[in-house]
């Protein structure tokens, strides 16, 4: 299923953001194949009117995510401004190595750890390969005892048991803590590649001292934009699906309902 085109009206703006903090982006500097795109997504005749609706529809969608738009613009004057530019460069990156694999690979899975550190509590624990401490198999096997996995907890020709982030939510002490697993993609949306990679982890989670019986709770994050064509068909997905725009900074505290 094709993307909303209005993420890569997004990009394009985090591109240009990038490079200079505050710009003009008129809706004419977009690439025409793009503007085409828009019109017919949003069944509009006007550049205007389409690249409005897609900012739009940015808006909302980062809302719903208990975010906001890493950076502010004026509609009449087309004046862009940066907001919060680790995030727009973030963006850049991911949109400029999407699909790269080899040490371009690793870099999003470090960036996505950094991202998420700036949303969660708790530890976080980026452990796929390669890794720069614990690479040898017997030192990594000792790393994740101290996460509560067991000692056969890998396979004999694993590298990294099929896992590329753990976070520990700030509940209970090791072992007996529950853990979450995330799976990186540097590519757009998979299911196959996901179903994938979420059996192997699970696999090695069940190897943990305390989670042996548990399905656990997988996410996998792609270089790529989940939004709301995903309701409905990711009904009994083994995984939640995320995306780049699942990873702004939170604009929400702890909310709480006593009912």
């Amino acid at each position: 299923m094709p993307r909303n085109p209005a993420f890569d009206v997004f990009e394009n703006i985090c591109l240009e953001l990038a490079a200079r903090p505050a710009t003009i982006i008129p809706e004419d500097d977009l690439p025409a194949a793009l503007l085409e795109e828009l019109k017919e997504h949003y069944d509009e005749t006007i550049n205007h009117i389409a690249f409005t609706r897609a900012l739009m529809d940015l808006e909302q969608h980062f809302v719903e995510r208990g975010s906001a738009l890493p950076f502010e613009f004026d509609r009449t004057t087309g004046q862009f401004s940066a907001i919060e530019i680790e995030y727009i460069t973030f963006i850049a990156f991911a949109a400029n190595k999407r699909g790269v694999g080899g040490t371009d690979a690793r870099e999003f899975e470090v960036q996505i750890t950094e991202r998420l550190a700036k949303r969660l509590t708790g530890s976080i624990h980026r452990v796929g390969t390669p890794r720069i401490t614990h690479n040898g198999k017997k030192d990594f096997v000792t790393y994740l005892q101290t996460l509560g996995f067991e000692k056969n907890c890998l396979e004999p020709r694993d590298k990294d048991g099929g896992l590329d982030i753990l976070w520990l939510p700030p509940l209970g002490r090791i072992p007996i803590r529950p853990i979450v697993s995330l799976q990186c993609k540097n590519s757009s949306f998979d299911m196959d590649e996901a179903n994938s990679s979420v059996g192997r982890a699970s696999t090695t989670l069940q190897r943990h001292s305390h989670i042996r019986g548990h399905n656990g709770l997988h996410f996998v994050v792609f270089n790529d934009y989940i939004d709301n064509s995903y309701i409905g068909r990711s009904t009994a997905w083994p995984f939640i699906p995320l995306g780049l725009s699942d990873l702004g900074i939170t604009r929400e505290t702890l909310t709480k309902t006593i009912l």
